[in-house]
């Protein structure tokens, strides 16, 4: 992909790289900024540039760490020391920012299809890597609990590839972006948020059904949730508990597709739990990228959050999980790690995983293999097919 397939004159580009600065990370002249991306999207970041150093904050560029080329190589070579140069190279990067901002536009999810045992490989990689620098960028873990956390948050723009995925032109796929982003009411939505939150805090067990596709039940007792209005994510619009670690169990289909770097694209995820663990998986395309997600670690067989989304201005589903797990009327279970760096009552949980991977499963009535769902809180109905009742 070129990386002039993007609208380099979008005056509403500039917009929302200003809403993250000033309203998801509150930047100011004191921090210093990480910002991450693929190199194919450097125009993105230096707008990002440009008003950070406006404010008077330092900025470093990462965009090795999403360079399909670089990553081809590491795991083509899956040379170990080459691995370990370059968590070190990671790590500082984290240690050295107190806000970084990823910009979520990805050339070549698949850079590492034709390697062989790409998947194995792109697992390990992901356990002896990008685990350990999530740990540092997160402060996760009583090695990092000395360090302030960070600010930060993960951004989506429109690009070409993107759109020509989902069938939009990039134009449509623009308006969707922006509708979703700098076209909402933040504090308005958060405040509709608490809501759901103060309802759910209150309750015990929580119950998701959709006829003939999922029953799964879990327990929030004793933890409470976080809401998440923009600040960590743009577009925001959920509310996130850690759950009862070992209190999910049911089965639970996943209707769409999610992508894992390196590993390519899942679709159609069912998974079994009984007392917290993952039983028995599948998936009707891709498999085997599954069971190597799942074989990552212990951790990964279990869940690491439940999230409600209450984003009703995003609708269509994209594939991309940053936009879809906000999609009002929709919930998702992240496989992995939980929130840690949360304490329990604020949407924390206690899993520990490499991986934190959000699989979105839709409760909202569209036919053609969505009959529609409902939430249950101790029995008593909240949303009845992606609406709610509260």
């Amino acid at each position: 992909m070129r990386e002039d397939l993007i609208l380099r004159d979008e005056p509403r580009a500039k917009e929302l790289a200003s809403l993250v600065l000033d309203y998801s990370v509150n930047l100011n002249e004191e921090d210093r900024l990480l910002l991450q991306f693929d190199p194919k999207f450097s125009f993105y970041a230096s707008m990002f540039e440009e008003e950070a150093r406006r404010i008077g904050a330092k900025v470093r560029y990462d965009p090795l760490s999403f360079d399909p080329v670089y990553l081809w190589g590491l795991i083509d070579r899956n040379d170990k020391k080459k691995w370990e140069e370059d968590l070190e190279r990671r790590i500082e990067l984290a240690l050295w920012c107190t806000s970084r901002v990823l910009i979520d536009c990805d050339s070549n999810p698949e850079y590492a299809k034709g390697i062989p045992n790409s998947k194995k490989r792109v697992a390990e990689y992901n356990e002896l890597v990008i685990g350990p620098f999530k740990h540092a960028l997160y402060r996760k873990g009583e090695k990092y609990s000395h360090i302030p956390l960070n600010k930060w948050n993960i951004v989506g723009f429109p690009y070409t590839r993107k759109a020509e995925e989902i069938g939009m032109t990039l134009d449509e796929y623009s308006d969707f972006v922006y509708s979703a982003t700098i076209n909402v009411d933040w504090q308005k939505l958060e405040e509709e948020m608490k809501i759901v939150k103060e309802v759910f805090d209150a309750g015990n067990d929580v119950q998701i059904i959709v006829p003939g596709q999922t029953d799964i039940s879990l327990s929030l007792t004793g933890r409470e949730g976080y809401v998440s209005g923009g600040e960590h994510n743009m577009p925001g619009g959920e509310v996130f508990y850690g759950p009862v670690e070992n209190s999910i169990n049911g089965e639970i289909f996943f209707q769409h597709s999610y992508m894992m770097d390196g590993i390519g694209r899942i679709s159609k995820i069912r998974l079994e739990f009984v007392d917290g663990k993952v039983m028995s998986s599948e998936a009707n395309i891709n498999d085997e990228g599954l069971r190597s997600v799942l074989s990552i670690d212990e951790g990964a067989k279990k869940i690491g959050e439940l999230g409600l989304a209450c984003n009703y201005g995003i609708k269509k589903v994209t594939n991309e999980v940053l936009f879809d797990e906000k999609i009002g009327g929709t919930i998702h279970l992240a496989l992995g790690d939980a929130h840690r760096e949360y304490d329990l009552d604020n949407g924390g949980g206690l899993n520990e995983s490499k991986i934190h991977w959000d699989l979105i499963c839709d409760l909202r009535k569209l036919g053609n293999g969505f009959p529609g769902g409902e939430i249950r809180v101790d029995d008593v109905l909240v949303q009845k097919d992606g609406k709610w009742l509260i």
